[in-house]
């Protein structure tokens, strides 16, 4: 039955969704008033024209009061489930966390739905693509929903994301999308146009920019952020960081595993995977309209871009004729497709395509929100690139708050069939390929 199938059947890209706002990290001991740190002594001689000096020296820990951690410990933090947060939030989580907030104290948003939109995007007019205008609905549901209204939260944390962590190398950036980056501002402009909102709520709404591509810059930020409002040391701060680092990490591997997991069984199998090319809020079913879901349904294995393993070892598999031949440095190359690529997301997304083109258990559901701008100049590249290597694929771009059911389900349906006779086609050429095998060593037993 349909809901046996979505029991048995792995959908990482739903899993993903749920265990990114999970509380899975078990955070290293916290230094003591004791414990010796390392920190550079900087001294500059004759006025900046003279060298300057440095000199590596240890000193204890510099922690913040009790009054202070009990402050923290009283504190409760919103943060909308939008845009970058998907990439974001076992860090924003952890790092609150290593600072004494209370885990329960910390709530994210619920998933985008229809209803939610449509309550919370009455406060402003924002003509941008639909993840950027649901972001405003999040907002006004962690402030109004029945299920929120009693928390009373004390900071809203809504991170101005300029820049991302990536896996993808010799880019000319590691860039967020500026309507992303910008939706923050935008949305605290929503809600202080007439009133404070935020204010009457007794709210302090935190949109300050984060820099994720330079993780010493990253402190900084952080520790200008949120130093006198939770009032810790910027020892705390730093050490807080390392640990958010750590979980974002730990969380990469977990889903790496997995993914790794389901590629090998199906490739063991002759079994097709449905590999998402979308971007990080992609996961948010409201985003995705559970078209995921349709497949885990009809018998279809779904797994996200994260979840490639990004063992270098293990892409060399795939890789390496064109390392080898200098088309690409290094398996996480993608300037043999695209110069321009300087947006994580995109390029994140074109290096997707390249691995699901090379591997042959790969099939592509490539999503996109209507109006992103950044997704565009990918179309044509991604589609060359799959349409090269035969790769099957299904292109659902434009997608919004409306969901068409009927359309989907025809087009998932259709596709499902395609997927059934290219898993054929898989199996037939393993058959073949076992016979030609057979045959030779035969024939070598008789020689």
């Amino acid at each position: 039955s349909r809901k046996d199938l979505q029991q048995s059947t792995p959908n990482l890209v739903k899993k993903e969704s749920i265990s990114l706002f999970d509380q899975p990290y078990d955070l290293e001991p916290k230094p003591t008033a004791s414990t010796q740190i390392k920190e550079q002594q900087v001294k500059v001689t004759l006025g900046g024209w003279g060298p300057t000096l440095r000199k590596e020296v240890k000193r204890n820990f510099v922690l913040s009061s009790e009054e202070s951690k009990k402050h923290r410990k009283n504190l409760k933090i919103a943060i909308p489930k939008v845009l970058n947060i998907y990439s974001l939030a076992p860090f924003l989580r952890t790092y609150l966390e290593a600072l004494d907030i209370d885990p329960l104290h910390i709530q994210f948003s619920g998933f985008s739905n229809e209803d939610m939109f449509l309550e919370g995007a009455k406060y402003g007019s924002v003509d941008s693509c639909y993840p950027a205008k649901v972001a405003q609905s999040h907002v006004y549901s962690l402030m109004y929903d029945k299920k929120f209204a009693k928390k009373h939260f004390d900071h809203m944390w809504f991170p101005a994301v300029t820049e991302l962590p990536g896996y993808v190398k010799h880019t000319m950036g590691q860039t967020s999308c500026p309507i992303i980056s910008g939706t923050p501002k935008v949305v605290y402009s929503a809600f202080t146009k007439e009133k404070n909102l935020f204010e009457e709520k007794g709210i302090d709404y935190v949109e300050d920019a984060l820099n994720f591509d330079n993780r010493d810059l990253l402190k900084k930020q952080l520790f200008h952020t949120w130093g006198n409002k939770l009032r810790i040391t910027e020892d705390e701060n730093n050490w807080a960081v390392e640990q958010a680092w750590k979980a974002l990490d730990q969380n990469d591997e977990d889903i790496m595993k997995e993914g790794r997991a389901i590629l090998d069984e199906a490739i063991a199998n002759d079994e097709i995977v449905i590999l998402l090319l979308g971007r990080p809020y992609h996961s948010d079913p409201g985003m995705n309209h559970e078209v995921l879901d349709e497949f885990q349904s009809l018998g279809f294995k779904t797994i996200s871009m994260r979840a490639i393993p990004k063992d270098e070892t293990y892409l060399m598999k795939y890789f390496k004729e064109d390392v080898d031949s200098h088309y690409i440095e290094s398996p996480y190359d993608i300037r043999d497709v695209w110069a321009e690529n300087f947006s994580t997301n995109s390029a994140q997304k074109v290096w997707a395509a390249k691995f699901a083109a090379r591997h042959p258990n790969l099939a592509v559901l490539d999503l996109s929100s209507f109006k992103c701008g950044h997704d565009a100049p990918t179309y044509a590249i991604i589609d060359k690139i799959i349409g090269a290597s035969r790769t099957p694929h299904l292109t659902l771009h434009d997608i919004d708050a409306n969901k068409p059911g009927g359309s989907i389900k025809i087009r998932v349906k259709t596709f499902a069939y395609t997927l059934e006779q290219y898993q054929k086609r898989l199996t037939n050429k393993q058959i073949d390929e076992q016979k030609i095998s057979y045959k030779e060593e035969k024939e070598e037993i008789t020689v």
